[in-house]
């Protein structure tokens, strides 16, 4: 895939591109409410990371590490703009994502899927960890993965 490309955001014009495609994703395609949907990491800082994935020159999905300690970040707010789902793109950002922070010295990667998704973490080596709980009213499960 040649022209993928995922960048660590560190300037507010990509942050804004990363808000406005979680806007489209979460708020007006899957209906979670504004207020869930944003909140205090959505911001520039040292305590997470923000990622826009840019595909044929078009900014088309984006996701949020949360440093929850020494050794673990939380994936969050990871979305693909519908057409772009299904191309191998989600697999190659979670690619991404664990060698990136392998460098950083971060032994686990933890999320919250929604249930009906976890299958593809799954095939990615996640681990479900907890029994079945609403967020937004969706069913998820919390994963997690050793990646080093």
């Amino acid at each position: 895939m040649k022209s993928l490309e995922i960048i660590c955001v560190e300037n507010e014009n990509d942050l804004k591109e990363c808000l406005k495609i979680r806007d489209e994703v979460f708020i007006k395609e899957k209906n979670v409410p504004k207020e869930i949907e944003v909140d205090n990491y959505d911001i520039l800082s040292k305590i997470c990371n923000h990622f826009l994935i840019e595909y044929q020159n078009k900014n088309i999905g984006t996701f949020r590490c949360v440093y929850e300690d020494d050794d673990t970040i939380k994936l969050q707010r990871f979305c693909l703009i519908k057409e772009f789902r299904n191309l191998g793109i989600g697999r190659k950002a979670l690619n991404y994502i664990e060698n990136y922070y392998k460098m950083k010295n971060i032994k686990y990667i933890t999320l919250n899927s929604k249930y009906n998704v976890s299958k593809f973490y799954e095939k990615c080596g996640y681990k479900k960890n907890s029994k079945i709980f609403i967020e937004a009213n969706v069913k998820h499960i919390k994963m997690k993965k050793n990646i080093i």
